[in-house]
């Protein structure tokens, strides 16, 4: 008996009587953490789901838009350019949010290039093409046009004087010009021209008189 109360004073004094208290006040403190870092887990996971919906919208319609532009930019070029083509095509198709688009054209008689790789005037047919072709997705109530004709020859301006006119129908379309073809299908012209080192302004409306007044 001696011998074990010997060893339990000595065992004693070497043993933590809270140790009971502090296991417990760290037990809740670890499922109290775990508990949250479930919900934690649970909020990031409906983060995450969030995002990949929202991205996935956002995929889809521009997916669709694009499709729609493109559609529009073939035959939008094709009544300018008789015999001619022109597409949008994706730099990454994969991902599609971290690279460009590009406008592809074929004139007649020419090998496909990129819209920037053609002469001036083919590059305005170019950038005509793919702005009534979204137009046709996104429209605009007007257009302002400052000279865009000015590098076209004869037959381009007739055909974009014909488109305007019929883009017309449904936008207001401004255009500075000095082409004879687009002026013929505007519905209202203003013609500006110096007389004695003074503007004089022409506004002329098809059946309606010709007025004229200093500027």
């Amino acid at each position: 008996l001696h011998q074990l109360n010997s060893e339990y004073e000595t065992l004693r004094g070497g043993v933590n009587l809270l140790a009971e208290r502090s296991y417990r006040d760290v037990f809740t403190g670890y499922k109290n953490l775990s508990v949250r870092q479930n919900q934690l887990e649970e909020e990031r996971n409906h983060i995450v789901r969030f995002i990949e919906g929202v991205d996935s919208d956002k995929r889809k319609i521009f997916l669709e838009s694009f499709e729609k532009i493109d559609k529009g930019l073939r035959t939008i070029f094709s009544q300018i350019v008789e015999g001619g083509a022109a597409w949008l095509e994706l730099e990454k198709p994969e991902d599609i949010f971290s690279s460009g688009v590009s406008l592809m054209t074929q004139f007649p008689n020419k090998v496909p290039r990129e819209s920037n790789a053609v002469s001036g005037g083919e590059r305005t047919v170019c950038a005509l093409s793919l702005i009534f072709a979204i137009q046709l997705v996104y429209p605009s109530p007007l257009y302002l046009f400052d000279e865009v004709d000015a590098h076209l020859d004869v037959v381009y301006s007739d055909r974009l004087a014909e488109l305007v006119n019929e883009k017309g129908a449904s936008s207001q379309i401004a255009m500075l010009t000095l082409k004879d073809s687009m002026i013929s299908k505007a519905n209202f012209v203003y013609g500006v021209y110096l007389a004695g080192s003074i503007s004089q302004v022409v506004k002329y409306r098809p059946a309606i008189e010709v007025a004229v007044k200093n500027g």
